[in-house]
């Protein structure tokens, strides 16, 4: 009986664990076709880490889902914290009550799936440092609210959501598979995202200071 157990016990070590794009699958077979609260959705996910959510989260800014963008930008802020803390903090009552209709959430979840099927082939653990020391987890945590105060913030910019959403989804993907070099890529696209909204505040208090100027005040 005993060999039998630890047969059992080795086949079940060997078992990989699942990949990105099977979280992300599972999460739309349990939606079931229904509308889904992110209430729901924390729950649905528990036990598959908190950079799946935060990756789901990060989706609507590049998978334009209306009416989602501040609350899920406030969820993501939160959710980062907890990781840059290690810590248990719950998200606020209006996000978890917000409400998905299923074929929107296909919209957000399926292009994901997509890309992770494909980003998969590559991402692979390395470069460990970079997110397996306690110290190197609360920066990503730190990277992530970064980006998450850009996306719950209604900037009327041209593409000042793409640049900090693909940064959070390299953060926790990185953290969630493991690659160094993944979260490295977020890093710079966090850096970049806030270059970039430095140039537009700068545009824009040039085309003021000139307005001011044409008319003598």
């Amino acid at each position: 009986m005993s060999a039998e157990i630890e047969k059992l016990a080795e086949q079940a070590a060997a078992v990989e664990p699942r990949r990105l794009s099977e979280d992300l699958r599972a999460l739309l077979v349990e939606a079931a076709g229904r509308s889904i609260t992110v209430e729901e959705i924390e729950r649905i996910l528990r036990g598959r880490g908190v950079a799946i959510l935060i990756l789901l989260f990060a989706a609507p800014f590049i998978v334009p889902a209306p009416g989602l963008s501040v609350p899920f930008g406030i969820a993501i802020c939160v959710l980062g914290m907890r990781i840059a803390i290690g810590g248990r903090s719950a998200l606020p009552q209006f996000v978890l009550r917000k409400e998905i209709s299923f074929p929107t959430l296909q919209r957000i979840v399926s292009p994901v799936v997509r890309v992770a099927e494909k980003l998969e082939k590559r991402i692979r653990p390395r470069m460990h440092f970079l997110q397996d020391h306690p110290r190197m987890v609360n920066l990503i945590g730190i990277g992530i609210v970064s980006g998450g105060f850009i996306l719950s913030l209604p900037l009327p910019v041209p593409f000042s959501n793409l640049l900090p959403a693909v940064s959070i989804m390299c953060l926790a993907a990185g953290l969630m598979e493991r690659d160094g070099l993944l979260v490295l890529w977020g890093y710079v696209m966090g850096l970049l995202s806030w270059a970039y909204l430095a140039v537009c505040w700068k545009i824009v208090v040039s085309a003021f200071h000139g307005i001011w100027q044409h008319f003598g005040w």
